[in-house]
């Protein structure tokens, strides 16, 4: 089962995703936020699709996922597995999407950044789902853990 302690961060955290070619060429595509089932060890991360391209070709091919969400806080966290599927999302996801993206505009303006570049930044509601199983866990945070696994299941 998914540690409950990462659940705030795969819902409410700034997410890339990132993949390798066969050959070892990397790609990522930014997520605007994600859903997770615990019980299956499955995320599925809210994406747009004309961004994603090249992570999905490596997805297909290669099957492997790398996901890293984090707070604002710096609590982060780096998920690998395996590639399930892509699919619509719900109107629950898009509605959380939708909360999510408002309060990271608001985040980023009361740091400094203008309304219009962090509305441009975030202002577009995904419009794919990329489901992945959940292999490992890797702690981000820094600190003295940073890279320790956590375990589950």
């Amino acid at each position: 089962m998914i540690p409950e302690q990462t659940l705030e961060a795969l819902t409410n955290g700034f997410g890339h995703m990132g993949s390798a070619s066969v050959d070892l060429k990397t790609a990522h595509t930014d997520t605007l936020s994600a859903s997770v089932d615990p019980a299956n060890d499955t995320v599925t991360s809210f994406v747009l699709s004309f961004l994603a391209g090249p992570v999905l070709e490596n997805f297909k091919s290669t099957g492997r996922v790398s996901y890293f969400v984090g707070l604002p806080s710096h609590e982060s966290y780096q998920f690998k597995g395996q590639f399930i599927e892509t699919r619509q999302l719900t109107e629950d996801e898009l509605a959380h999407s939708e909360q999510f993206r408002n309060a990271a505009q608001e985040h980023m303006v009361s740091h400094g950044i203008p309304a219009e570049p962090a509305a441009q930044m975030l202002g577009t509601p995904p419009d794919l789902g990329i489901t992945f199983k959940v292999e490992k866990i890797f702690k981000q945070t820094p600190g003295p853990e940073a890279g320790q696994e956590l375990p589950f299941n």
